[in-house]
C-alpha cells in the first residue's frame, strides 16, 4: 500500500480500491480548445508588452526598468495560466492517488487529502473519454461542465460555507470507471467489497 495512503485512514478503515490516473492527453477532447484560448490571449497579451517596449524604447518616455517592470507585471498572469495544463497534467499522472475505503472515497492530490463519505445514495456519474479510460464524478461535481474536469480533478468543489469539506470530487482518466460506479452503488450493503477489479495497491 502507498506510504501516503496508510498515513491517512482512520481507525478501522479498509482500503477496497485504489489507483491512480492513466496517462493522458493534454489536448483531449474536453480542454483542448479552452487551453488553446488561454494560449491565444496570452500571445496576444506578449504581442502588446513587445509593441510597448518597443514603442517607449524608440519615444524615451518610460525607462527601461519601467518597461520591464510592466512587462513583468503584464505577462505573469497569462504565462501561469498558459503554464497550468503541463502543470496539472504532471501532477495528476505523477502525484495523485485515489481510494476507495469502507468509509469514504479518497483523493491525493498534491499531498492534500480531499474526501467525501461513502454513503447510500451519494451522486456518482461517469464521464466516458476517447481512448476507452473515464473520469468518475462524485457529489456536487455531477453535470458540472465537461470542460472543467481537469480543474475539478485537481482542486475538487468545496462546499460554499466552508474551506476544508468538499461538496464534490473527481477521479480522473481512470481504467474501468464503470465498474468502480457499480461498486459505489453497493455501498449502503454492510461489507460491500469490489471481487471483479484488480486493486493497484
Amino acid at each position: 500500500m502507498d506510504t501516503r495512503l496508510k498515513n491517512i485512514l482512520w481507525e478501522g478503515e479498509e482500503v477496497r480500491w485504489s489507483g491512480r490516473p492513466k496517462p493522458f492527453s493534454l489536448f483531449d477532447h474536453d480542454s483542448k480548445n479552452s487551453i488553446l484560448l488561454t494560449w491565444i490571449v496570452s500571445a496576444l497579451v506578449l504581442a502588446a508588452v513587445i509593441v510597448l517596449m518597443v514603442f517607449s524604447s524608440i519615444t524615451g518616455t518610460r525607462s527601461f526598468t519601467d518597461v520591464l517592470i510592466m512587462a513583468i507585471v503584464a505577462l505573469f498572469l497569462p504565462v501561469a495560466l498558459s503554464a497550468r495544463p503541463f502543470m496539472d497534467k504532471k501532477c495528476l499522472e505523477k502525484n495523485t492517488l485515489y481510494a476507495i475505503t469502507n468509509f469514504r472515497i479518497i483523493a491525493l492530490v498534491k499531498g492534500e487529502v480531499m474526501y467525501l463519505p461513502l454513503v447510500k445514495g451519494i451522486k456518482t456519474a461517469v464521464q466516458s473519454h476517447e481512448d476507452g479510460f473515464g473520469s468518475l464524478r462524485f457529489g456536487e461535481l455531477v453535470g458540472k461542465p465537461a470542460k472543467k474536469s481537469r480543474d475539478h480533478a485537481v482542486i475538487g468543489m468545496r462546499n460554499v460555507d466552508s474551506r476544508e469539506d468538499m461538496a464534490g470530487l473527481m477521479f480522473y482518466h481512470i481504467d474501468q470507471p464503470g465498474q468502480l460506479l457499480r461498486y459505489l452503488r453497493l455501498c449502503g450493503r454492510e461489507n460491500a467489497e469490489i471481487h471483479h477489479l484488480q486493486p493497484v495497491l
